[in-house]
């Protein structure tokens, strides 16, 4: 994975150079090898961790795996944390990334403009709690902050529950279509699920135009579809809390599952 990390580095300096040179359909090339690695900078270290998650806890390494003197839920914990820690460093590097390929992109190609343009975006962004008039700077990043850790770790809780759900006495014995039919069934209920709740569930936080640059926040028992049909101020969007709610409390449920199918699996060996 970190060998991933250093092609998405070297595809930044490519973009540069490429810029640099002048070549259109060279630095087109560039850019598109650019987007192509910041799609696998996701998509390939989630799906090695789900390999490494199947292989030691229910594939060819399971034995010596639960052998170990410790609890099933440790061991699931150390995975879920080395998960995370994993998905972080990409989520900051695809941050970095992106913002030094724009900034190269409108033309900055010094070391200088570079570092000032990327300064003053970074600048900007910490400016944001600037532009939601009830809400102060401390409470927003808390709150972006707390929902992106939440994110990495459904992320991980998701793909713990596929495979040992896939793993399970109905599925076992379909082998690796087993966790293929588990990945389908739950991936589609879950949008199923988030589909309807962020539709019908009340509870939203309503975002309201206040100014031309500013909003507020506002909690509602109202549902999202409800007020996207019938509103009567200047709405621009909502967060369906009701939704979020029911997708930690799905969470928890597949994190208990998750050690009880362990729990099982350690205990006929």
């Amino acid at each position: 994975m970190f060998i991933l990390f250093i092609l998405y580095a070297l595809s930044i300096v490519n973009v540069s150079i490429t810029k640099v040179i002048g070549v259109s359909w060279l630095f087109g090339i560039a850019m598109a090898l650019h987007t192509v690695l910041a799609v696998l900078l996701f998509a390939i270290p989630l799906v090695l961790l789900a390999i490494n998650y199947s292989a030691d806890l229910y594939g060819k390494n399971s034995y010596t795996m639960h052998q170990l003197a410790v609890k099933t839920s440790t061991i699931l914990h150390a995975k879920i944390v080395s998960g995370v820690i994993y998905m972080l460093l990409a989520v900051v590097i695809f941050i970095v990334g992106t913002l030094l390929a724009i900034t190269i992109n409108d033309g900055y190609t010094t070391t200088a403009e570079v570092v000032t343009v990327f300064s003053e975006g970074i600048r900007k962004i910490a400016e944001l709690p600037n532009y939601i008039e009830n809400v102060n700077a401390f409470s927003f990043w808390l709150a972006i902050i707390s929902f992106g850790i939440f994110t990495l770790f459904s992320m991980q809780i998701f793909y713990a529950f596929v495979i040992s759900f896939g793993n399970c006495k109905l599925l076992r014995r379909l082998g690796k279509v087993g966790i293929l039919v588990s990945f389908l069934a739950v991936y589609l209920g879950s949008q199923i699920v988030t589909f309807i709740t962020t539709l019908y569930l009340p509870l939203s936080i309503i975002i309201e135009r206040v100014t031309f640059k500013t909003v507020k926040l506002t909690l509602s028992a109202r549902t999202f579809s409800s007020l996207i049909d019938n509103y009567e101020f200047d709405f621009v969007s909502a967060i369906p809390l009701g939704s979020l709610i029911v997708s930690a409390l799905f969470g928890v449920l597949g994190y208990i599952y998750v050690v009880h199918a362990l729990n099982h699996k350690k205990s006929i060996g």
